[in-house]
């Protein structure tokens, strides 16, 4: 494979891989510096002369940080549709975040070839399952909700922006404009599957999303209210029920039995009479 100059290779625009963080990067060049270069970056020949990255972006953006000046790579000639499709296989071999490829398998459904669901699980290799999930995903996301994934897996990283499950769990049951609104909270939690079920149901119930799982205060202060009442505040035109001791219902059990005595004791007389 030849050797191509840093300088004349370009980032490609329609890279399906949005999400590489500088500790891809640090740890691509330590890899690199340790063992080499194992597997050659795939290019794009352009008309000028130029070459486009078709995969391997991590490793271009690791020689870079190293001051490579050239690197090993294999040269296609490929349509731009051609280059994706491409730039997606190879990248099933790495960790490619789960919302860049819920993006691409949305965009092959979507865009001008309009593929089938059938149809992007031959070309990737995927379930139909798979490509049918990621579509459920790709519909209840708006451009914001994916742009704050994004910005959290730049700031917090890829394992605590949110993985697919239960961004799924929340798309299913609520509208995009509803998961826009919950999805903070999910992301804040870092919530399960079950968890963003029962965030989705407290929404769809008419709730704020940041009240879930905390107590209702309207709630709280009707049970205190009703534990504190005064035996005077309750309603007048019910009578009190007055509590008797044991030593009261004695007494009263006693005399009874006195009177019942004295009873057959005066019957007792009369019959004697």
């Amino acid at each position: 494979m030849p050797d191509i100059p840093l300088s004349k290779i370009h980032a490609n625009p329609k890279n399906p891989r949005r999400v590489i963080t500088l500790e891809m990067i640090d740890n691509m060049a330590a890899s690199l510096d340790a063992v080499g270069l194992k597997n050659d970056i795939k290019l794009n020949v352009l008309p000028d002369g130029s070459y486009e990255l078709i995969s391997g972006h991590i490793r271009f953006a690791g020689a870079q940080r190293l001051g490579w000046e050239t690197i090993s790579a294999e040269l296609l000639a490929l349509t731009p549709d051609e280059a994706e499709l491409v730039g997606l296989i190879d990248n099933q071999t790495t960790q490619m975040h789960w919302l860049d490829w819920v993006l691409a398998m949305e965009k092959m459904n979507m865009g001008p070839g309009k593929l089938k669901q059938q149809q992007i699980a031959d070309k990737l290799r995927f379930s139909v399952g798979r490509v049918n999930n990621a579509l459920k995903v790709a519909k209840g996301l708006t451009p914001a909700s994916r742009d704050l994934i994004f910005h959290r897996v730049k700031i917090s990283g890829p394992d605590k922006a949110g993985s697919e499950k239960p961004i799924r769990a929340l798309a299913s049951l609520l509208t995009p404009e509803q998961v826009e609104k919950a999805l903070p909270v999910l992301l804040d939690r870092n919530l399960s599957e079950t968890q963003s079920k029962g965030l989705a149901n407290h929404v769809k119930a008419g709730n704020p999303p940041e009240t879930y799982g905390k107590p209702n205060p309207a709630l709280k202060a009707t049970q205190a209210g009703v534990s504190t009442i005064s035996p005077t505040s309750g309603d007048s035109s019910k009578s009190e029920v007055p509590s008797l001791t044991f030593l009261e219902v004695l007494q009263a059990f006693l005399t009874l039995v006195i009177l019942w005595l004295a009873w057959k004791a005066v019957v007792w007389i009369i019959h004697l009479l």
